[in-house]
């Protein structure tokens, strides 16, 4: 019995031996670690998504902590933060559309200044600098 199965969501010990790792992986003090620890992960929008639909929970209306935590299937979160959430979020989508929209007017008509520049810098057309084995099919004749 000397090596142990260490928990890195808990940071806790216990006995290698299946049936106790099966135990306490499936135990409320695991799960909620586990759960804290992503949570830490997840996107504002995602948050949003997911509080909010969700009622208020008693234990924080009444001014004591919810013993659920994470795994609540209640709402921790006041009208004012999740306003202040959606706020986030609405930044985020215009930041978004902008980058789009740069994007999409930098790539407009790309082949025609790619022409552009091949015939400036190099006094000729696109086609005519490719090597040989890079030409289209139908140049070549057989004879």
């Amino acid at each position: 019995m000397g090596r142990k199965y260490y928990c890195d969501y808990c940071d806790k010990r216990i006995q290698k031996d299946y049936n106790i790792i099966k135990q306490h992986n499936v135990g409320l003090p695991h799960l909620r670690a586990k759960a804290e620890y992503f949570q830490q992960f997840k996107d504002i929008e995602q948050i949003l998504a997911e509080a909010k639909h969700k009622a208020p929970c008693r234990s924080l209306k009444d001014g004591s902590e919810c013993t659920f935590g994470v795994l609540c299937r209640y709402r921790h979160y006041t009208p004012k933060q999740i306003w202040i959430m959606e706020q986030l979020v609405l930044q985020k989508l215009l930041i978004r559309q902008k980058q789009s929209e740069r994007v999409r007017k930098y790539m407009r008509n790309v082949e025609v200044r790619t022409e552009l520049f091949l015939r400036k810098r190099f006094d000729r057309l696109a086609e005519d600098k490719l090597p040989p084995s890079m030409s289209k099919v139908e140049d070549f004749k057989l004879s």
